[in-house]
């Protein structure tokens, strides 16, 4: 009686949509959803063809559900990945509005902004001894300037040297790798709260 469910017109016409829909995922992840979702139909449906009906309604629409498990892959690849554009697409799926989309998503733009910025001093510092550095100004306050393709403020004084070349490679480096983290453990916050949602 299972086999004959299994071949029901209804379940393979949804679970045909839900593979095109599912286009772009790894085939093996493919396969896997459509034999899980195969069987959570058949046990759903039972022995009796008038259930099927009941059970694919349960499931929802077939692009809807496959936007869902697109999201969880791309989330569940974020999570794992140290590729910026990654993360920002795991980000993407990961919010619940477009106000905390942006916000997060600007967050972990400007920690990048952040190491560009620093990497950047130090390669001007390689480049162009004399004006790249981190010069201070004395008598301002807060008058410590990271100079990048430009003239250091006249009267001012370099504070790190040569130094600022180490310093600010490393320090790049670890801002680059906060956002990562901070970034992934937002993702992995955000699973494990749709998840308790769903129990």
């Amino acid at each position: 009686m299972i086999a004959s469910t299994r071949r029901e017109p209804r379940i393979e016409s949804y679970l045909a949509r839900l593979r095109v829909a599912l286009r772009g995922l790894p085939d093996r992840e493919i396969d896997d959803i459509v034999r899980e979702l195969r069987s959570h139909v058949d046990d759903l449906a039972g022995k009796e063809g008038a259930g099927v009906e009941a059970a694919l309604q349960s499931l929802g629409d077939p692009l809807d559900l496959a936007q869902t498990y697109r999201s969880e892959n791309q989330m569940l690849r974020a999570q794992c990945s140290g590729s910026p554009l990654t993360i920002l697409q795991g980000l993407r799926h990961a919010t619940r509005g477009t106000l905390q989309r942006v916000t997060v998503t600007a967050l972990y733009v400007l920690g990048y902004f952040g190491m560009g910025t620093l990497w950047a001093g130090a390669l001007e510092k390689l480049l162009a001894p004399s004006r790249g550095g981190l010069w201070y100004t004395p008598g301002d306050f807060w008058s410590t300037t990271l100079v990048v393709g430009g003239n250091p403020p006249a009267g001012a004084r370099e504070l790190l040297g040569w130094w600022l070349v180490p310093i600010a490679l490393l320090v790049g480096w670890g801002v680059k790798y906060a956002s990562d983290r901070i970034a992934q453990w937002w993702i992995a916050r955000y699973r494990r709260a749709k998840a308790s949602q769903e129990v």
